[in-house]
């Protein structure tokens, strides 16, 4: 047998992974919120994504897989690079977003990373792009148009840019990622726990250096935290990579999709959340860009496959 063989997922396998996976995701953007309206957001960030690193560090060594500290190290520059990108930016500038604006509206201007992925490739990567990715693209800038209208008027319109930073911040990393995958390949898990490191210990810098209320350790900022720190963290991004590795591009991306989606729908039901009538419409149209997206993506990698299988 070819020790480098990755087993199959079977439909119900991959599905079952798919559903954990966004219903993780998704209820985490509710537990997110719950813990700004205990923390400043600089703090709880800080300190969420270094125990998540430590825990998904730990997690890797009891899966019997190595951290590649001598394979990373020489390439520390981009994996700093990648850390600021993906994890101080993204999620320093999204839980600030969720300190003074919705949950739901931040999971989907989040999710809006493929399309800043999208540009970012053609930008850097001189990747070709296929005209249904621009009017997919096309879709939810009108979207992001129609929310910041909206948010303009709310008096909400600094949350929605900040929660669209962190979406833009995360596409440009995961350009850079995919960049630096060119070079030599590079294993996703141990990557993702050491970039996640560093981008913990620069808003570690950035909490201790901002002016911030003091944390009120209550039942349930601490319930929140454990929440990010565990499931959030290493079994979502085990899951994650299980599925990148065992199914083709467009359905793994599924989570993607279904993650905002769920965010928003739980927002409602959790904390009473209603987004009015033209912020709702952008939201639904991001969300079918977001599909679009994923189902043009998965299309290639197919197309890919099968090209070299031929």
């Amino acid at each position: 047998m070819n020790p480098t063989h990755k087993p199959t997922l079977t439909r119900w396998q991959a599905l079952a992974l798919i559903a954990t996976l966004s219903l993780i995701w998704g209820y985490n953007w509710v537990m997110m919120k719950v813990a700004v309206t205990y923390a400043p957001p600089f703090a709880f960030a800080a300190i969420r994504l270094l125990g998540g690193a430590i825990v998904l560090m730990l997690t890797l060594k009891l899966m019997g897989r190595s951290l590649r500290f001598r394979e990373l190290l020489p390439r520390w520059r981009v994996l700093v690079l990648i850390g600021l990108l993906q994890t101080a930016l993204c999620f320093g500038l999204v839980t600030w977003a969720l300190s003074t604006g919705t949950a739901g509206r931040s999971a989907v201007l989040n999710y809006t990373m493929p399309l800043w992925v999208l540009v970012f490739s053609l930008l850097l990567l001189k990747e070709r792009v296929p005209a249904a990715q621009w009017w997919a693209a096309g879709l939810a800038l009108i979207g992001i148009i129609l929310i910041s209208v909206d948010g303009g008027k709310s008096g909400s319109l600094p949350a929605v840019m900040l929660a669209l930073g962190a979406g833009l911040a995360w596409g440009l990393g995961v350009v850079v990622t995919k960049r630096a995958t060119m070079a030599g390949p590079i294993d996703p898990l141990a990557l993702t726990a050491w970039q996640m490191l560093a981008g913990a210990i620069m808003l570690c810098a950035v909490a201790l250096i901002v002016p911030e209320a003091p944390i009120d350790w209550t039942p349930g900022f601490i319930t929140a935290l454990l929440y990010n720190i565990g499931p959030a963290t290493p079994l979502a991004y085990v899951i994650w990579f299980t599925l990148l590795g065992r199914l083709d591009a467009g359905l793994a991306s599924l989570g993607i999709l279904l993650t905002p989606l769920l965010g928003l729908l739980l927002s409602t039901l959790q904390l009473g959340e209603r987004p009015g009538l033209v912020e709702g419409v952008g939201m639904v149209l991001i969300l079918i860009a977001i599909a679009g997206l994923g189902w043009v993506s998965g299309r290639q990698a197919r197309e890919v496959a099968r090209n070299r299988t031929g």
